[in-house]
Order: structure tokens, then sequence, then C-alpha cells
């Protein structure tokens, strides 16, 4: 009888739990989720990839609006009828893969203003192919309701014209530190004593210099984003949605969650409100996938060790300068380590033995093998982060946007040397290889970063999927927005206060003179008398 009481108290135990699990592991309700993301940059739609996907296998219906639906292999291989893509894209042209030049780089020295131009530029080009697109026009007519909207926080708040009217919340996804607006937009400090902005050069810790520069551009982005963006982006959404179209800043300030790719473990820690989480390495995968024959042959047959290197897909590798190029095969060539490397044309102009070169690579794969001893890289965030992750050390040649940024923090943390393009030559370039090749404390300081960079309560995509639901469920802006994104600046950072008290302590020092001066005249008046009276007596 007793054995048969425990038997059956294990029993509904068991069932418990599983009832339990379930819960956990399935959403409560099936959400209706549409995605926007007009940036044409697959290097930004990698990071939200996984996260809409995960969503689409948990039974939520999705549709999104990118320029990279889901290819046809992988429709095969993992059916998906819930996930619903409308397409912007008309050719290969229209994303933005090898079309950055490297002649068109010059000096960090003006690397913010240039990146704030560039900012412009393609943000103003998104918004004149994205809102009069045909696809999204017949989109917008159909008039499909939604549960939740998950977008883009990067250069325009042109595509909140697509969802506004739904009245549901929305989420904003920043592939990167946000920028200096998305800080002003939601009411949180950017902390530029000692967090570099996004498209700042600075070293880090900063010294005074540094603190000057970084506040300097970090205020000089925000004005501009939300000044010359925004009166932009209200122009071409009345141009073509008519001119009853809110003010989309004000709509910004009211996103109900930002997810940041960043981790404390590299770029420091942040004070961010409870609605700013960060899921840095969301787009990592969770298992390393076989390596094809000829790559795993060269990695293998390298017992002394391989350099990877990529300068990512908007880079075109082969644009690179002649004189810098030789630099670069000069090194390659004296180089007693393999080297693999993605170059987008058919051959090297000099073709080295110790060199594999590859039109695309798996990056993430290639960084794992055991034999890969450095990646060199530009400092964007994926491969960084795919760097970090793998406990690689690295030598980094940053050129546009967040990449100083990302390459600073690596620095900092003992990871990575940097070398600045503009300044490329033999030497330094010869000296951050032996350096990361040779002084084991790279390697010893990127096992201990990967170590925290791994140690969290649940993966990346985990956090952005539990968080996406929680705010699918009604969880929204009354509980995680943080109040100060409704203040008007100077109240949000207490000048008015600190005007009053400077105010105050003005007055309070004019009384004291007042009162001091009308104290020594009386003296003074005092004395004045007693020395008239004393010479009278004498004279009389």
């Amino acid at each position: 009888m007793t054995v048969s009481r425990s038997c059956w108290v294990l029993l509904c135990t068991l069932v418990l739990l599983a009832c339990c699990s379930a819960n956990v592991d399935e959403p409560e309700r099936k959400l209706k989720i549409l995605g926007v993301f007009g940036y044409s940059g697959r290097s930004h739609f990698i990071v939200f990839k996984p996260l809409l996907e995960e969503l689409g296998r948990r039974g939520h219906d999705m549709t999104v609006i990118s320029y990279f639906p889901r290819t046809e292999k992988a429709k095969a291989e993992e059916p998906m009828p819930n996930y619903k893509d409308i397409s912007l894209a008309g050719n290969k042209s229209d994303t933005c893969i090898n079309i950055i030049d490297l002649h068109a780089i010059h000096s960090p020295r003006y690397k913010s203003f240039g990146d704030l131009l560039l900012v412009n530029y393609i943000s103003y080009d998104a918004c004149e192919d994205v809102l009069p697109h045909p696809r999204v026009k017949e989109f917008i007519a159909a008039g499909e309701k939604f549960d939740l909207v998950i977008t883009e926080a990067f250069y325009s708040n042109c595509f909140f014209v697509l969802f506004h009217r739904q009245g549901v919340p929305f989420i904003e996804v920043s592939t990167h530190q946000p920028m200096p607006w998305v800080f002003h937009n939601l009411g949180f400090s950017s902390e530029a004593s000692y967090k570099p902005c996004a498209i700042c050069v600075t070293s880090r810790p900063m010294n005074f210099g540094d603190r000057m520069r970084n506040v300097f551009f970090d205020v000089l982005a925000a004005v501009v984003g939300t000044t010359v963006f925004r009166w932009r982006d209200q122009r071409l959404m009345k141009k073509y949605y008519g001119p009853d179209t809110p003010d989309m800043y004000e709509i910004a300030g009211n996103a109900s969650l930002v997810l940041v790719n960043t981790h404390y473990s590299l770029h420091g820690p942040h004070p961010f409100p409870p609605n700013v989480v960060e899921v840095g390495g969301l787009h990592i995968p969770q298992k390393i996938n076989p390596l094809p024959q000829d790559i795993k042959k060269f990695l293998d047959d390298a017992p002394d060790g391989v350099l990877y290197f990529n300068l990512g897909s908007m880079v075109k590798t082969a644009s690179m300068p002649k004189d810098k190029l030789t630099v670069v095969l000069n090194v390659l060539a004296s180089f007693p380590m393999k080297v693999i490397w993605k170059w987008e044309t058919d051959d090297l102009p000099v073709k080295l033995d110790n060199v594999l070169v590859k039109k695309w690579l798996p990056q993430f794969d290639i960084i794992n093998h055991p034999n890969v001893k450095c990646y060199f890289g530009h400092g964007g965030l994926l491969g960084l982060s795919e760097g970090v992750y793998s406990g690689v050390p690295m030598v980094l040649m940053p050129f546009y946007g967040d990449q100083h940024l990302n390459a600073m923090a690596a620095k900092a943390r003992g990871v990575a040397e940097i070398v600045e393009f503009t300044e490329l030559n033999e030497q330094n370039l010869r000296h951050a290889l032996d350096e990361v090749f040779n002084n084991t404390k790279y390697r010893e300081n990127a096992r201990r970063l990967s170590k925290a960079f791994r140690d969290r309560p649940a993966t990346p995509l985990q956090t952005a999927v539990w968080w996406t639901e929680y705010i699918g469920r009604g969880n929204g802006l009354p509980y995680v927005k943080s109040e100060a994104s409704s203040l008007p600046w100077y109240v949000r950072n207490l000048v008015d206060v600190m005007a009053a008290f400077a105010a105050m302590g003005l007055v309070t020092l004019y009384a004291i003179y007042w009162v001091s001066k009308r104290l020594l005249c009386g003296r003074k008046k005092t004395k004045a008398d007693a020395n008239h009276y004393a010479n009278s007596k004498k004279k009389n």
C-alpha cells in the first residue's frame, strides 16, 4: 500500500511538472505580429531574422516587410505557413552587400561628421524607396490588423507611418548601441561622461579631451536626429500618405520595448530602464555546422594556427587601394601561419601559398575551429560578437558607423589590437598580428570575456522571445515606460532645477554681500564719528 501511494505521488508530480513545462514552453495565445524593416543592409537583418523565425516556430502569425524574404531553400528545409514575407527587393542591387569602396575611407578624425552625412543619405533613400513601394501600398490598402509590431531602431522613423494607425504596442530592435537620438526619444541618459556614443571615435577610458569630443558629437547627433531627420521624415510621410500623419518622433517615445544587440561584458554596463533589454549575440546560432571539405582540410592542416580575415558583408575588400593591398599581401606572404580570406573576386592579384581565398565563408563555423588563433575583422558587431563568444583574440580595422566604438571596447577588454586603415603600413600591421598571435594575454583575456559573455540566465534569443511575448500579452507602456520620455529635455536633465539653484545661490550671495556692505559701512561711519568727536574734543 505504501509503495502504491508513493508511485501515485510520483506520477502526479511528473504530470504537474509536465504541465508546468508546457505552460513555459508554449505562448499563452497566438499573436499576429508585423515586422517592418526598411533598411537594405543584410548585416542588420541577420540580427532580426532568428527572432522573427523563432516567433514563427512558436505559432505566431508573422508578416515581415523587408529586403530579405525567406529563401526557397529555407522554406523547403523548414516550412512555415504562418510566416509571410512582403519583399521589397527587386534585384541584387537593392541590398547593401559589398558596396563600401575602400577608396572612400578617410581619416577617423572626420568620421563622426561623415557618419551623420552617411546616415542622412541612406535614410532618405530608404524612405523614398519603401514608402511608395507598390507592395507596401497594397499592404496598407488591405487594412490587415495586428497585435504587435517589431521594427528597427536605427536612422529613421518614417516607417512608423506604415503601422501607427494600428494602435498596438511596438518593439524596436537596435543592431548596435542605440543612436543618440534613440536615447533622446526614449528619455534615458546616454551617459556621455563615460560611455562613447555610437558614432564617436574615443578611447576607453576617456580622458578630458575625449569627454569633450564625446559630449559634443553626442549632443550634435541627437539634435540633428530630432530636427533635420525629423523634418525630412515628416515631409516624406506627408508626401506619400497625406497631410494628417502625426509627428512620428512623438510616437517614437512610446516604444514599449527596445532590444539592443549589446552586452555589458563587452561594452560596459549602462543604466537602462526596464524596457531596454540587452540581447547581445542574438544572431549567434546554438550549434556549429560542419565545414565544407576544402575549408575543413585547409584548417585541419594548420597546426601552427590560422588567421581568419573577413571585413564583413558590406565592405568590398577587393576595392582596397593598391598601396594598402600591397601592405597586406607583403605581410601575409611573410606570415608563418595560414590565412583564410573573404575576397569578392575570383583571384588575388598575387597568389600566396599560405592563403585560401573564398567569396563567401561560414564565419561562425570557421571561428570555432580550434586552429583559428586570430580573427582579422572590421569591428562590426556581428563578427565581433561571434569572436567574443568563441574566445578568439582579434585584430580590428574599423571603417565607419559603430565599428570604432566596438573596436575600442574590445581593445579595452584586452582581446584586440586596432589598426587604422588610413595609417595602415607593414610595421603596424605586422606588430598587431605578432602581438595577438604570440602574446598569451590576448587569448587568456578572450577566454575570460567569452565566459562572461555566455554566462546568462537565458540565451539572447530566449530573452528576446520572452520579452516580445510579454509585451504581446499586454504588459507594455504603463509598466515599463520611463517617465522621462514624456518630459522636456530641460526638465529631464534638471536644467530648470539647476537654474533655480543657481538663481537661489546668486540671490543668497547678493544678500550676503548687501548685508556685509551695510554692516561694513555702518562700522566705518561709527568709527568716523568717533574720530570726529575725539578731534573736536582735542580742539576744544
